[in-house]
């Protein structure tokens, strides 16, 4: 199998300073192992960019091994303790420094090595999967509104234009212990995995992301296309995508 993998990021049409900020590492001629990190950051003045730059360096940081590391690199837990480990340094800078009280930012991250492929996620960043002619999503948005879902007190339908729909539960940075969720995926060729900030996620719907995916010659054009929709729609916050495809060898670009 190899990956075509493409990540993008746009301001907006809405926006002055874009808080979002992402990563993709290794995949190296199309294989794995790889990994990829997106972050929304929020928080008054910069903070919000600051702290969405420090969490994808931090993570980045913590992972870079496992594109190197030989015998079993227990994504599971380096995910966990990348993530704990940002969430640390970014509550500590908040706390030394008045201008960035309160910042915290969303993280989703995707591994891929060994064959194995594992999800992490804190805030309503997210990631999809597509397979065939069907959307799902693998990420559960920590946020108010999903809280809301689960409890049946609104609709998925009714939680799409919810005014509480961008307050979040959990944030990386704004609590002084934070815990991810983790997710194992089993992926095979002909799959596409979509991950995003909620600049995509809340301007087009689960099912033009699909035709999108299902449309786009390879990674870059796909994750293009799915930035234009969402600015097309509005563009109301930063967007940012990450397109993963997972294609026979012979079908590589």
């Amino acid at each position: 199998m190899k990956f075509d993998v493409y990540g993008v990021t746009d301001i907006g049409c809405a926006r002055q300073l874009n808080e979002d900020s992402y990563s993709v590492r290794g995949f190296k001629d199309g294989s794995e192992p790889g990994f990829c990190v997106v972050a929304d950051g929020m928080g008054g003045h910069n903070a919000g960019e600051v702290a969405s730059k420090l969490a994808v360096d931090f993570i980045t940081k913590s992972l870079d091994d496992i594109l190197t590391c030989e015998g079993d690199p227990d994504i599971p837990r380096r995910i966990n303790d990348a993530l704990t480990s940002a969430n640390s340094s970014i509550f500590e800078m908040a706390r030394e420094d008045i201008s960035r009280s309160g910042m915290g930012t969303t993280a989703v991250v995707c591994a891929f090595s060994g064959g194995e492929g594992y999800i992490a996620n804190v805030g309503d960043s997210r990631v999809y999967a597509c397979r065939e002619s069907e959307i799902y999503q693998i990420t559960i948005d920590h946020s108010v509104v999903e809280e809301m879902v689960a409890s049946g007190s609104i609709t998925r339908e009714e939680a799409r234009n919810h005014p509480q729909k961008n307050i979040i539960t959990r944030a990386v940075g704004s609590e002084e212990d934070i815990k991810a969720d983790i997710f194992e995926y089993e992926y095979k060729p002909g799959d596409s995995m979509v991950m995003c900030s909620d600049g995509l996620s809340g301007m087009i719907e689960d099912s033009v992301i699909l035709e999108t995916v299902r449309n786009g010659k390879d990674s870059k054009e796909t994750a293009e296309k799915l930035v234009e929709l969402a600015k097309e729609n509005g563009g109301l916050d930063n967007i940012t995508v990450i397109v993963i495809r997972i294609v026979e060898e012979e079908s590589a670009k």
